[in-house]
């Protein structure tokens, strides 16, 4: 089971460079950060040693430099705040997020027969 993944904001800006970034130096994941933020490197730094605090990320030090890397897949992360929100805002019951999101967000056709096919497949999967 994955453990307690707490991430602000910021953190998952900074996780989304590592899903694609890594194993990479803290100068390579500034530098990719700073297309979307601006945060300074020694922000970037900062924000790692967290997350490796947290367990969230590790490091393997080449050349005397460190190269972060994240624990968990972007899934697993997704699932785990997916899970807690779900938990949180809607006392763990599907229907009522999914009857809230579709009211306050019109839904494209496209949308709708996805979400469709996702019911009909999980509708398939119950039934075997």
């Amino acid at each position: 089971m994955t453990p307690d993944i707490q991430l602000s904001d910021s953190e998952w800006e900074l996780m989304k460079v590592l899903w694609e970034l890594s194993p990479a130096s803290v100068n390579d994941i500034a530098a990719q950060a700073q297309q979307v933020t601006q945060w300074h490197p020694k922000t970037v730094r900062t924000m790692l040693i967290r997350l490796h605090k947290k367990g969230i990320v590790s490091y393997v030090v080449h050349d005397g430099v460190q190269h972060y890397q994240p624990l968990f897949s972007r899934e697993e992360c997704e699932s785990q705040a997916t899970q807690s929100f779900l938990q949180r805002v809607f006392d763990g019951a599907l229907t009522p997020m999914v009857a809230h999101f579709s009211r306050k967000q019109k839904l494209t056709p496209e949308e709708k027969a996805a979400l469709l096919k996702l019911l009909d497949d999980d509708s398939e999967r119950s039934n075997k």
